[in-house]
């Protein structure tokens, strides 16, 4: 009994000075038998938080298990509403405020915000669409979170996604903006079932919309005046295309039977001329498409490229160099059905606007069986659509496996060869192949029975009219040469048809390819586009305040609460067993990915906040791997600098000990360099690399593993150097060899993700046991 009150006097203390226990310990202990004091006590602890329920805004929602703390928006609906718009608004990318919004709209307290938002959405460049949905509905929404639900009390809430049966709820009420994952059951006793969904529009020429086929628009917008005569061309052959029948009906029914040799001559001359012009015609719309297309392909490369480029590393990390390229190489397929296959259906379906009432003119009955094989071959095409869209992707899917083992392949070709894993590599690659040649057999084989049965449907429509137009023609209802005329007409008909057959097909395809290249192209760059940070002048000081960094949600923390200052002009060393977070560190140095928790300043500038460009050009970096592209090692070395001189790139390569090598080499500087550089030594790659960052002569220069490639006498040569390469920056050397961090001026010792200890060589090593461990450890030889 004395811990039963002393855990109710303890929550009633905590309560009574915090008054954020809503809803939790008095509710419980109400249910328990007590005492009358015990009852007492909890009476008057609840009395005590309703009273101050009733003079103190309380959150939009509570639930079971948690409390909103109390926000610094004014509780109404208006209020919340106008917060979810500008929050999904800035999602958008779309910058609102709401006092500009009810300064705008005249809003009051008492308005009607239900009916206004979509009003308000629409002129603030969004569309709207009210929906009254359930729970299970929540389920199927997909990409069109977030969204903004109402409220039982008139209030709204934003919904970010539904994950593990549970709605991800954002209050703006609010001070601590976490997402508060909800079931059923807490979120539906609150939620009036009403949501909002919101989209971003796009004018037709915006270049920022969101990849799809949409995206494409702006370039066949650009391109508008090709595509105008290239319509203009296909009507003219449209038109040209009734010339051939009608002449083959005149010829039978007149010139025939009234043997006019006259009419005869001038009727073919007539032809031959349509002819030519037909010839003209579809020429100049093939020559001006292909133009198009070529202008189109370089527009959407350079674009596509770009958005790579500006694509985070942690995007690389996560995805096979294989796969990436794979959904690159969409980018002409898509093209080439919007502009190709599409847009040619496109207009030449239009000749059935012409040629369907002409066909009644001949004859009603037979141009209703035209359309009855029509419908028919519809249904045909409309069933196989699903079949094929499941068939494309598991290929697809196939493809892209192939593709990455292929790339992985031919990157670990040395290892390979060393391991003698050829066989096995080859057992591999043969079960892929064999799994996408069954994925494209099945694909082919619901697209080879479309056209057999579209191509039946076909003949059969053919011998349908001809054998009932010849009763037609018995009955004097028709002439030969109309039916004659009939016939060639109909299958104008059939034909787009059967594109459309082929058309649907490609849809498919190139849907596919749409997802695939939109896993690429819709990713959130690295900084927002349009965007410039600071740039100011860098000395090279830098500050890590209580930083927290994961790679993933479920991953235990590569850095701890790091906290450490690098000063302006030191040479910094950094040291500590293998996952330890060293490399992690000059990461977040150098802005390669978002700070999590804490923060990280250049100069006293949070790193968040610096233009990313103009910190990587005042931040040079030698990695452990280094990469070497194709070309010579003068590009080699200028990557980082092109208008740099001669004598620039020879002093950069002489500081790295780079220079002695390259004279060595068939041509000097312009020697040819395999990609990778594979026709180098791992030394050498890793002297050019030293080199290539030193030619920018960054302020901070972070030099991780630079010399763990390096023999003894490159090394002694960059160390020689290191004086003169250290003068007037910041270095921060990361290194397993601590014997190169002696004459540092401060190093730090990590240890799973935490800073154990940090001084100079002699301070740690009488007094850090991690570093003492690491120096006996590589110098054991030297105690004996």
């Amino acid at each position: 009994m004395n811990d039963l009150y002393g855990e109710l006097n303890r929550w009633l203390s905590d309560a009574l000075a915090t008054l954020v226990a809503v809803g939790h310990g008095p509710v419980e202990w109400l249910h328990r038998p007590s005492p009358p004091v015990q009852f007492l006590l909890c009476t008057v602890f609840v009395w005590l938080v309703l009273t101050w329920m009733t003079q103190t805004r309380s959150s939009t929602l509570k639930s079971d298990t948690a409390s909103y703390p109390r926000g610094n928006v004014e509780g109404s609906p208006v209020e919340t509403a106008l917060q979810c718009l500008v929050a999904i608004g800035r999602h958008y990318g779309i910058d609102l405020s709401p006092e500009r919004i009810k300064h705008d709209f005249a809003l009051r307290p008492d308005d009607d915000i239900t009916r206004l938002l979509p009003k308000i959405a629409r002129s603030s460049g969004m569309r709207s669409r009210k929906l009254k949905v359930g729970w299970k509905d929540l389920q199927r929404l997909g990409e069109a979170y977030p969204v903004i639900a109402r409220l039982t009390n008139g209030n709204s809430v934003i919904l970010l996604g539904f994950n593990e049966n549970k709605v991800g709820v954002l209050d703006p009420l609010a001070d601590c903006l976490d997402v508060l994952p909800l079931d059923e059951a807490t979120f539906c006793r609150k939620w009036t079932g009403e949501l909002l969904l919101l989209r971003r529009t796009f004018a037709l020429g915006d270049e920022s919309r969101p990849f799809g086929f949409t995206w494409f628009l702006p370039e066949v917008v650009r391109n508008r005046a090709m595509f105008r005569d290239i319509a203009v061309a296909a009507v003219a052959l449209q038109v040209l295309a009734l010339a051939l029948p009608i002449f083959i009906q005149i010829t039978v029914d007149k010139v025939l039977v009234h043997q006019a040799y006259t009419t005869l001559a001038v009727l073919a001359i007539g032809v031959s001329v349509a002819v030519m012009f037909d010839a003209i015609f579809n020429y100049l719309r093939r020559i001006l498409l292909v133009y198009a297309s070529a202008r189109i392909d370089v527009r959407t490369s350079i674009r596509t490229f770009a958005r790579l480029l500006s694509l985070p590393i942690d995007f690389f990390e996560r995805a096979s160099a294989g796969v990436i390229t794979k959904h690159m190489q969409q980018v002409e397929k898509i093209r080439e059905f919007l502009t190709g296959r599409l847009f040619l259906t496109l207009l030449d379906a239009t000749s059935l606007l012409v040629i369907v009432p002409l066909l009644f003119l001949y004859s009603g009955r037979l141009a209703i069986m035209v359309l009855g094989f029509s419908a028919l071959t519809a249904c045909v095409i409309g069933g196989l659509i699903p079949l094929y869209r499941r068939k494309l992707r598991v290929l697809y899917e196939a493809e892209g496996q192939r593709q990455a083992y292929l790339v992985e392949t031919i990157h670990g070709m040395e290892t390979v060869k060393g391991l003698a894993t050829e066989p096995l590599r080859q057992r591999d690659w043969d079960a892929l192949c064999a799994q996408a040649a069954e994925s494209r057999f099945d694909v082919g084989r619901i697209s080879t029975s479309a056209q057999a049965v579209i191509g039946f449907l076909e003949k059969l429509l053919t011998v349908a009219v001809v054998g009932f137009g010849a009763l037609l023609v018995f009955d004097n209802q028709m002439t030969v040469g109309a039916l004659i005329a009939f016939n060639m007409l109909s299958g104008r008909v059939t034909t787009p048809l059967s594109q459309i057959v082929g058309l649907v097909q490609g849809y498919q395809e190139a849907g596919l390819s749409v997802r695939m290249l939109g896993n690429v192209m819709n990713r959130s760059p690295e900084r927002p586009p349009n965007v410039r940070g600071l740039r100011p002048p860098i000395a090279g000081t830098v500050e890590f305040e209580h930083v927290i960094f994961r790679y993933s949600e479920s991953a235990p923390p590569a850095l701890n609460d790091v906290s450490l200052t690098i000063p302006a002009g030191s040479v910094f060393g950094i040291v500590g067993r293998s996952g330890s977070g060293k490399s992690t560190l000059t990461r977040l140095m150098r802005g390669t990915y978002p700070i999590q928790h804490g923060s990280v300043r250049i100069d006293g500038h949070e790193i968040r906040e610096l233009d990313l460009p103009h910190l990587r050009s005042n931040v040079g970096v030698v990695m452990q791997q280094c990469f070497l592209f194709r070309g010579t090692v003068r590009e080699n070395i200028g990557a980082t600098r092109p208008d740099a001189t001669l004598e620039e790139i020879v002093h950069a390569a002489t500081m790295a000990g780079a220079d002695e090598f390259i004279k060595l080499l068939p041509q000097g500087y312009d020697t040819l360099l395999e990609e990778g550089g594979t026709n180098l030594s791992g030394g050498q790659q890793q002297r050019l690399s030293i080199a290539r960052a030193l030619l920018r002569q960054p302020r901070i220069l972070i030099l991780d593993e630079a010399t763990s490639a390096l023999d003894p006498e490159s090394e002694a040569i960059v160390q020689a150097n290191l004086a003169r390469i250290a003068e007037g920056r910041t270095v921060v050397m990361v290194s397993h060899r601590l014997s190169s961090l002696v004459a540092a001026d401060a190093i730090v010792v990590l240890d799973r993700g935490r800073i154990v200890d940090h001084g100079k060589h002699g301070e740690l090593l009488s007094r850090c046991m991690t570093y003492r461990q690491l120096w006996n450890q590589q110098n054991r030889h030297l105690a004996r």
